[in-house]
């Protein structure tokens, strides 16, 4: 598709970037995880979700997303199956997004996994947000008030950032200050708009170690 895949292992500030990219007026941001709650909060799949998951997941005709990510991310088997109904309905979705939207857009798909369902052949060129574990931990502690026991629980189902950073063409390093990182989304703005509809390969920016 006509776009770029952003993505990053939990904590590495995937999402910061993507808001910071969402102030430019060109560009259109994609957000898998949001889709996929759209899609699973329809009616269309209740009964296959619920059936896979083995567990009342709707009390009162609402998703109780906190029940799904616990049972997903606690049995593995569930969690292979679930995604194989919802990925392809997230990916049909975010490529009918793109093509109704025309070509005047930077596209950028937001998904935390693409690397791990090999998605990235989808998009025109991967961005990948890094920092160090240090702070990565800290960020989940205190922002999501997970322990060190759930953030290695949901590490150890991601692919390590190191790898990320070998496969993908934008390298953006987030621990610094929030000033500091607008700049360098800024940089990674002014290359996107350069490589727009340009299909290339692993071609490395400069923003990757950029002090």
């Amino acid at each position: 598709m006509n776009a770029f895949g952003l993505t990053g292992t939990i904590g590495c500030g995937k999402s910061t970037v993507a808001n910071l990219l969402s102030k430019y007026q060109d560009v259109s941001i994609f957000d898998c995880d949001r889709i996929a709650k759209e899609i699973i909060s329809g009616t269309e799949h209740r009964k296959e979700t619920a059936n896979i998951l083995e567990a009342d997941v709707f009390p009162e005709g609402k998703v109780d997303f906190k029940a799904v990510a616990k049972i997903i991310f606690e049995k593995p088997e569930k969690k292979r199956l679930f995604e194989k109904l919802i990925h392809p309905l997230v990916w049909k979705a975010v490529q009918e997004k793109v093509d109704s939207t025309g070509n005047s857009q930077i596209y950028v798909v937001e998904s935390a996994i693409i690397y791990e369902t090999a998605s990235e052949g989808r998009f025109l060129a991967t961005i990948v947000a890094v920092c160090n574990p240090r702070e990565q931990f800290r960020r989940l502690r205190e922002n999501r008030h997970m322990t060190d026991a759930d953030i290695r629980i949901r590490l150890g189902q991601q692919l390590p950032s190191s790898e990320k950073e070998k496969w993908a063409q934008f390298v953006i390093h987030t621990d610094c200050s929030l000033e500091h990182l607008k700049d360098r989304v800024s940089d990674l703005y002014q290359n996107l708009k350069q490589q727009k509809g340009v299909n290339y390969e692993n071609t490395k920016s400069g923003l990757r170690g950029k002090p």
